[in-house]
């Protein structure tokens, strides 16, 4: 699957990234709910300590040493 980023301007939808793919195939197109739009910074403080208590340095850890693992064999 891929996703890419388009606008649409009331008539046609126009990819603003390019596309991996030159075949004819079916797409899914989906518009985001309206809402108020938010910066960068106030979406990263929003979302600052929501991950506590979820040991997430120990998962990630743990997910790339499988990973090299994995590579290895």
């Amino acid at each position: 699957m891929q996703a890419i980023k388009a606008v649409f301007d009331g008539n046609e939808i126009k990819p603003t990234e390019p596309i991996k793919t030159k075949k004819r195939t079916e797409v899914l197109v989906i518009f985001p709910d309206e809402y108020e739009r938010q910066s960068s910074e106030e979406a990263r403080r929003l979302l600052r300590g929501s991950g506590k208590g979820e040991r997430l340095t120990e998962k990630l850890l743990k997910s790339r040493t499988e990973d090299i693992k994995l590579e290895r064999n």
